[in-house]
Protein backbone atom coordinates (compact mmCIF):
# COMPACT_ATOMS: atom_id res chain seq x y z
CA UNK A 1 0.00 0.00 0.00
CA UNK A 2 1.66 3.61 -1.16
CA UNK A 3 1.63 5.90 2.04
CA UNK A 4 3.09 8.65 0.48
CA UNK A 5 3.23 9.48 -3.34
CA UNK A 6 5.07 12.80 -4.59
CA UNK A 7 3.86 14.11 -8.43
CA UNK A 8 5.90 16.05 -10.55
CA UNK A 9 7.77 17.78 -7.76
CA UNK A 10 10.58 20.96 -8.36
CA UNK A 11 12.24 22.77 -6.12
CA UNK A 12 14.90 25.16 -7.31
CA UNK A 13 16.60 28.35 -6.00
CA UNK A 14 18.76 31.51 -7.44
CA UNK A 15 22.77 30.81 -7.58
CA UNK A 16 24.23 34.12 -9.28
CA UNK A 17 21.90 34.82 -12.33
CA UNK A 18 20.87 31.08 -12.79
CA UNK A 19 18.52 28.86 -12.04
CA UNK A 20 19.11 25.88 -10.11
CA UNK A 21 17.22 22.80 -10.47
CA UNK A 22 17.40 20.51 -7.10
CA UNK A 23 14.79 18.59 -7.58
CA UNK A 24 13.15 18.46 -11.42
CA UNK A 25 9.78 16.52 -11.60
CA UNK A 26 10.26 14.20 -9.40
CA UNK A 27 7.81 11.42 -8.98
CA UNK A 28 7.38 8.11 -6.73
CA UNK A 29 5.27 6.44 -4.51
CA UNK A 30 6.98 4.27 -1.10
CA UNK A 31 4.81 1.49 0.37
CA UNK A 32 4.19 0.55 4.04
CA UNK A 33 6.51 -2.41 5.08
CA UNK A 34 9.67 -0.68 3.20
CA UNK A 35 13.10 0.48 4.24
CA UNK A 36 14.40 2.72 1.50
CA UNK A 37 17.40 4.20 1.05
CA UNK A 38 18.07 7.65 -0.69
CA UNK A 39 21.84 8.06 -1.78
CA UNK A 40 23.13 11.08 -3.56
CA UNK A 41 26.61 13.34 -3.65
CA UNK A 42 26.55 16.12 -1.30
CA UNK A 43 24.38 19.23 -2.46
CA UNK A 44 22.26 17.09 -4.38
CA UNK A 45 18.94 17.42 -2.95
CA UNK A 46 18.50 14.72 -0.70
CA UNK A 47 17.59 17.11 2.68
CA UNK A 48 15.76 19.04 0.85
CA UNK A 49 13.52 16.57 -0.99
CA UNK A 50 13.32 14.81 3.15
CA UNK A 51 12.19 18.20 4.04
CA UNK A 52 9.30 18.48 1.33
CA UNK A 53 8.08 15.27 2.26
CA UNK A 54 7.78 15.99 6.07
CA UNK A 55 6.42 19.34 5.59
CA UNK A 56 9.19 21.24 6.81
CA UNK A 57 9.58 22.71 3.24
CA UNK A 58 6.80 23.24 0.51
CA UNK A 59 7.28 22.30 -2.87
CA UNK A 60 7.54 25.17 -5.56
CA UNK A 61 4.84 23.47 -8.03
CA UNK A 62 4.15 19.21 -7.66
CA UNK A 63 2.25 17.72 -4.82
CA UNK A 64 2.86 15.19 -1.96
CA UNK A 65 -0.20 13.52 -0.73
CA UNK A 66 -0.27 10.99 2.16
CA UNK A 67 -2.44 7.99 1.80
CA UNK A 68 -3.75 9.97 -1.17
CA UNK A 69 -4.56 13.17 0.05
CA UNK A 70 -2.37 16.05 -0.93
CA UNK A 71 -0.18 17.25 2.53
CA UNK A 72 -1.15 20.69 1.64
CA UNK A 73 -5.30 19.84 1.96
CA UNK A 74 -4.65 17.63 4.94
CA UNK A 75 -2.63 20.93 6.57
CA UNK A 76 0.93 21.01 7.17
CA UNK A 77 0.82 21.28 11.13
CA UNK A 78 -1.86 18.80 11.33
CA UNK A 79 0.43 16.47 8.68
CA UNK A 80 3.83 17.42 11.13
CA UNK A 81 1.75 16.48 14.49
CA UNK A 82 -0.01 13.39 13.58
CA UNK A 83 1.43 11.51 10.44
CA UNK A 84 5.06 11.54 10.30
CA UNK A 85 8.00 11.07 12.09
CA UNK A 86 10.96 12.35 11.70
CA UNK A 87 15.15 12.08 13.05
CA UNK A 88 17.15 14.06 12.45
CA UNK A 89 21.33 13.51 12.53
CA UNK A 90 21.97 16.08 14.97
CA UNK A 91 19.27 14.53 16.99
CA UNK A 92 17.19 17.67 17.56
CA UNK A 93 16.19 16.76 21.65
CA UNK A 94 15.53 18.96 24.11
CA UNK A 95 18.93 18.73 25.91
CA UNK A 96 17.51 19.62 29.79
CA UNK A 97 15.15 16.69 29.91
CA UNK A 98 15.21 12.82 29.76
CA UNK A 99 15.04 11.24 27.27
CA UNK A 100 11.16 10.04 29.11
CA UNK A 101 10.31 13.70 28.92
CA UNK A 102 11.96 14.49 25.55
CA UNK A 103 9.35 11.83 24.09
CA UNK A 104 6.22 12.36 26.32
CA UNK A 105 6.53 16.24 24.54
CA UNK A 106 6.23 14.46 21.37
CA UNK A 107 3.03 12.65 22.40
CA UNK A 108 1.52 15.52 24.10
CA UNK A 109 1.74 17.41 20.99
CA UNK A 110 -0.21 15.06 18.71
CA UNK A 111 -4.05 14.47 18.39
CA UNK A 112 -3.49 10.78 17.24
CA UNK A 113 -5.30 8.73 19.87
CA UNK A 114 -2.71 7.45 22.52
CA UNK A 115 -2.75 5.21 25.62
CA UNK A 116 -3.80 6.32 28.95
CA UNK A 117 -0.72 5.64 30.79
CA UNK A 118 1.74 7.03 28.46
CA UNK A 119 4.88 7.12 30.65
CA UNK A 120 4.77 3.10 30.72
CA UNK A 121 4.31 3.21 26.79
CA UNK A 122 7.27 5.48 26.10
CA UNK A 123 8.99 3.45 28.93
CA UNK A 124 8.18 -0.15 26.71
CA UNK A 125 9.29 1.79 23.59
CA UNK A 126 12.49 2.67 25.01
CA UNK A 127 13.06 -0.49 26.46
CA UNK A 128 12.28 -1.85 22.44
CA UNK A 129 14.89 0.61 21.49
CA UNK A 130 17.71 -0.28 24.02
CA UNK A 131 17.40 1.98 26.18
CA UNK A 132 16.75 0.66 29.67
CA UNK A 133 14.98 2.34 32.60
CA UNK A 134 18.15 3.47 33.96
CA UNK A 135 19.36 5.66 31.15
CA UNK A 136 15.91 6.77 30.60
CA UNK A 137 15.39 9.00 33.43
CA UNK A 138 18.76 10.31 32.36
CA UNK A 139 19.49 13.81 31.12
CA UNK A 140 20.05 12.77 27.26
CA UNK A 141 23.21 15.01 27.34
CA UNK A 142 24.31 12.37 29.49
CA UNK A 143 23.62 9.69 27.12
CA UNK A 144 26.19 8.38 24.16
CA UNK A 145 25.31 9.84 20.23
CA UNK A 146 23.92 5.90 19.70
CA UNK A 147 21.55 6.26 22.84
CA UNK A 148 20.64 10.03 21.96
CA UNK A 149 19.82 8.50 18.24
CA UNK A 150 17.61 5.59 19.66
CA UNK A 151 15.87 8.23 21.87
CA UNK A 152 15.29 10.18 18.76
CA UNK A 153 13.95 7.42 17.05
CA UNK A 154 11.31 6.69 20.33
CA UNK A 155 10.18 10.31 19.87
CA UNK A 156 8.95 10.02 15.63
CA UNK A 157 7.28 6.70 16.68
CA UNK A 158 5.91 7.92 20.02
CA UNK A 159 2.93 9.79 17.84
CA UNK A 160 1.62 5.99 16.60
CA UNK A 161 2.45 6.97 12.99
CA UNK A 162 3.44 4.61 10.33
CA UNK A 163 5.71 7.17 8.27
CA UNK A 164 9.18 7.58 9.53
CA UNK A 165 11.99 9.62 7.74
CA UNK A 166 15.57 9.97 8.67
CA UNK A 167 18.33 12.70 7.56
CA UNK A 168 21.79 10.87 8.01
CA UNK A 169 20.60 9.02 11.21
CA UNK A 170 23.74 7.33 11.49
CA UNK A 171 26.36 10.26 9.93
CA UNK A 172 27.59 11.32 13.73
CA UNK A 173 27.67 7.42 15.08
CA UNK A 174 30.22 5.25 14.86
CA UNK A 175 30.15 2.08 12.91
CA UNK A 176 28.63 -0.52 15.76
CA UNK A 177 25.81 1.99 16.62
CA UNK A 178 25.68 2.96 13.06
CA UNK A 179 24.34 -0.66 12.02
CA UNK A 180 22.28 -1.08 14.93
CA UNK A 181 20.44 2.00 14.67
CA UNK A 182 20.19 0.39 10.81
CA UNK A 183 18.67 -2.95 11.91
CA UNK A 184 15.85 -0.50 14.29
CA UNK A 185 14.64 0.90 10.95
CA UNK A 186 14.70 -2.83 9.50
CA UNK A 187 12.53 -4.55 12.12
CA UNK A 188 10.13 -1.46 12.10
CA UNK A 189 9.35 -1.66 8.26
CA UNK A 190 9.51 -5.56 8.63
CA UNK A 191 8.29 -6.76 11.46
CA UNK A 192 6.22 -3.60 12.22
CA UNK A 193 4.73 -2.17 8.85
CA UNK A 194 5.98 0.96 8.52
CA UNK A 195 7.26 2.90 5.59
CA UNK A 196 11.04 3.82 6.83
CA UNK A 197 12.73 6.57 4.26
CA UNK A 198 16.42 6.98 5.10
CA UNK A 199 18.81 9.55 3.01
CA UNK A 200 22.03 8.85 3.78
CA UNK A 201 25.40 8.95 1.83
CA UNK A 202 26.23 5.44 3.41
CA UNK A 203 26.26 3.06 1.04
CA UNK A 204 26.51 0.28 3.91
CA UNK A 205 22.68 1.39 4.74
CA UNK A 206 21.85 1.16 1.05
CA UNK A 207 23.26 -2.81 0.67
CA UNK A 208 20.59 -3.16 3.72
CA UNK A 209 17.58 -1.43 2.47
CA UNK A 210 14.75 -3.00 0.07
CA UNK A 211 14.91 -0.21 -2.30
CA UNK A 212 17.42 2.31 -3.25
CA UNK A 213 17.41 5.28 -4.68
CA UNK A 214 19.95 7.84 -6.23
CA UNK A 215 19.01 11.61 -6.80
CA UNK A 216 20.81 12.82 -9.09
CA UNK A 217 20.88 16.40 -11.00
CA UNK A 218 17.00 16.94 -9.71
CA UNK A 219 16.23 13.19 -10.76
CA UNK A 220 14.92 10.72 -8.51
CA UNK A 221 15.65 7.17 -9.75
CA UNK A 222 15.84 3.37 -8.80
CA UNK A 223 19.73 2.77 -8.10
Amino acid sequence: MTIIALENLNYSYKDGGMQRFILSDVSFGFELGCFYAILGNSGSGKTTLLSLMGALDEPQSGTISYQAEDIKRLGYDNYRRNHVGIVFQSYNLIPWLTAVENVLVAMDATDNKLPKDQHAVVTNLLTFLGIDQGKATRRVTELSGGEQQRVAIARALATNVDLILADEPTGNLDETSSEEIVEIFKTLAHEHGKCVVVVTHDSEIAREADTVLRLSKGVLGVA
